[in-house]
């Protein structure tokens, strides 16, 4: 009787593994990020019974309007000599080991200091990297970098020592205490910036300020005509 030869099952594609990432990264997708909200709001009005405060608010926004030009044509220039400098700064110091923070740059005997330092701009993501450096070097010279904070504020007063002994206990266990920090001290409850106006007396709230001042600014951006 003649053998029936057996069909070979169909070869499946195999998707091949992905690599590796070059950097290894925290998954911080469970932490909440801070939404921002802005709304226009209808304010009362100081009286100038006499210009003064009208004259102070055109001296502002005139002055205001000369210092930004002013400002951005000194950011443009500056730019400009970091580029200058930038290509002087690899050329330069290709090669060497110990390498000065700055450039000096001169006009006669005026000069200007055009700093390198250790410190760079976040990338959000290692691909641009990857394609230029290639995955070993990006491995070798980034990692991931993030910085988490807690607002005390939002921790209910009942279990804060509690939960701030375990995470301080936890950053021992791994090695990590000096990554660890805190910033303490004496700031007024939510409701106080309203409640202030009718639990103290005008003369109080002035003393106050003494004390604990009101964190006050004259804004020039974002009210009618200006930019």
């Amino acid at each position: 009787m003649p053998k029936t030869k057996t069909a070979l099952p169909p070869a499946q594609n195999v998707a091949p593994a992905a690599p590796a990432p070059a950097i290894k990264k925290v998954n911080l997708a469970g932490i909440g990020a801070r939404a921002s909200t802005k709304t226009t709001t209808t304010y009362p009005v100081l009286p100038d019974e006499h210009g003064e405060v009208a004259k102070l608010v055109g001296d502002i926004l005139d002055e205001s309007d000369q210092l930004d030009a002013l400002e951005t044509s000194v950011t443009i220039k500056k730019a400009e000599l970091k580029g200058m400098a930038s290509a002087f700064y690899f050329t330069h110091h290709h090669g060497l080991h110990e390498i000065p923070s700055s450039i000096e740059a001169r006009n006669g005997e005026r000069q200007v200091l055009v700093s390198f330092q250790n410190r760079y701009k976040v990338v959000p993501d290692e691909a641009p990297l990857i394609a230029l450096l290639g995955e070993e070097r990006t491995a070798r010279f980034f990692r991931q970098g993030f910085d988490l904070k807690i607002s005390g504020d939002k921790i209910p007063a009942a279990v804060a020592d509690t939960l701030i002994e375990g995470v301080v206990a936890l950053f021992a266990e791994h090695g990590a205490s000096e990554a660890l920090t805190a910033i303490s001290g004496i700031k007024p409850t939510k409701e106080f910036h309203t409640a202030r106006h009718s639990a103290l007396t005008v003369e109080e709230n002035a003393a106050l300020e003494l004390v604990c001042p009101i964190v006050g600014m004259v804004k020039t951006k974002g009210r009618g005509e200006d930019k």
